[in-house]
């Protein structure tokens, strides 16, 4: 009995420790197989400018010009219901604020080019005690078209860089192709017309990144 004890034991220990080994030897020495195409996505690394690219004319402009809302219409609902406006037409990335596609049309009245952030400060059809402004930079700080398209999700990426490399890219474009075209020469008094995105992280300033700026006569 002694005997038949012990030995089941010692087939007990045995296979407990040869499915130690087992553990060790795949967490530090076994292959990961992996394509030809996945080793060199893997030596290249997360291209944003490539990402952008793809993105840029095929899914953020069209997304932001067909499904923004009206600016006073989307200030109006931040202002009564801020919660109920987060969840019906924001998105955000993590527990940061959240972001808002919009459009609309202001009187031009103010102009500042002096500061790195320089803005564009508009007069909407209605009043607010918050001032609006479209960013024209070239320092672009926040990244509301990103969070606001909502397609563009953190956990789609490796890593906070990569995604933060995406804001510096849209951020780009939007300098090049968006503000460095627009003539900024008399601009105050002049109606413009705008789609883009805001982030409402305050009540009293409100920062519009476009992603179409026109100008009216």
């Amino acid at each position: 009995m002694i005997k038949k004890v012990i030995l089941n034991n010692l087939a007990f220990f045995s296979l407990t420790l040869l499915f130690l080994l087992f553990c060790f030897y795949s967490y530090f020495f076994a292959s990961v197989v992996r394509t030809v195409a996945e080793d060199e996505l893997i030596k290249k690394g997360f291209d944003p400018v490539s990402y952008v690219e793809e993105i840029w004319y095929s899914k953020i402009i069209p997304t932001i010009s067909n499904d923004s809302e009206e600016i006073t219409f989307m200030l109006d609902e931040l202002f009564s219901n801020k919660e109920l406006a987060e969840e019906k037409y924001g998105h955000r990335s993590g527990t940061g604020s959240y972001s808002f596609m919009v459009n609309g049309k202001a009187e031009i009245i103010g102009l500042n080019k002096e500061s790195r952030v320089g803005t564009i400060e508009l007069k909407l059809s209605k009043d607010y005690d918050a001032k609006i402004f479209i960013t024209i930079g070239p320092v672009i700080k926040k990244d509301s078209i990103r969070d606001a398209v909502k397609f563009i999700k953190f956990n789609d990426f490796v890593n906070q860089l990569d995604f933060a490399g995406v804001s510096r890219i849209i951020k780009t474009r939007v300098m090049n192709e968006i503000i460095g075209p627009l003539n900024l020469n008399n601009i105050v008094g002049k109606k413009i017309s705008f789609e883009g995105a805001i982030t409402f992280d305050r009540n009293d300033k409100i920062f519009i990144t476009p992603t179409m700026l026109d100008l009216g006569n």
